[in-house]
């Protein structure tokens, strides 16, 4: 079973705050900091996608928008706002949320691919946002909850009840 189903048990597809994300300090694993409240575990998580071999970015902010996002107070929310929050994308606000979320490769021949090199199981997924779209393939994923903090995410998604 592809590892990431057991972590879409309680945390959904789409709809939760990536906070931070990047490789470990070796560059080996690829770490995301998520929040979520919608999910059966709300807070803030830690997933760790372990002995990655294929990491693939791509913006999802649009080029007619790159332009006018360009200048440094599009990266500090204060400095935007003083600067009479000018139209553009505004990297400031220090999170995406996962919309339209993460996907789950099932039989990825790039995966089985690596598999038949490294002799261990190798999976695939993609995860994309507002801001990017990513696509890991890795071996296996470590959890940990964080704390119940979901005050980034739950300014902007309210549960359906």
């Amino acid at each position: 079973m592809h590892p990431l189903k057991k972590i879409l048990e309680w945390l959904p597809e789409l709809d939760f705050a990536i906070l931070a994300h990047g490789f470990a300090s070796h560059g080996r694993d690829y770490i995301f900091i998520v929040e979520d409240c919608l999910g059966l575990d709300q807070g803030q998580h830690e997933l760790v996608f372990t002995h990655c071999v294929r990491f693939e970015y791509e913006t999802r902010v649009s080029d007619e928008v790159w332009p006018i996002s360009w200048t440094d107070e599009f990266v500090d929310y204060k400095k935007w706002q003083e600067a009479g929050e000018p139209d553009g994308y505004v990297w400031g606000t220090n999170w995406s949320n996962a919309y339209p979320g993460i996907e789950v490769v099932e039989n990825s021949s790039v995966a089985t691919n690596w598999a038949k090199k490294i002799g261990k199981p190798m999976y695939e997924f993609t995860i994309e946002t507002d801001r990017f779209f990513m696509r890991l393939v890795f071996h296996s994923i470590r959890h940990r909850k964080i704390n119940e903090d979901t005050s980034t995410i739950s300014q902007v998604t309210i549960p359906l009840k």
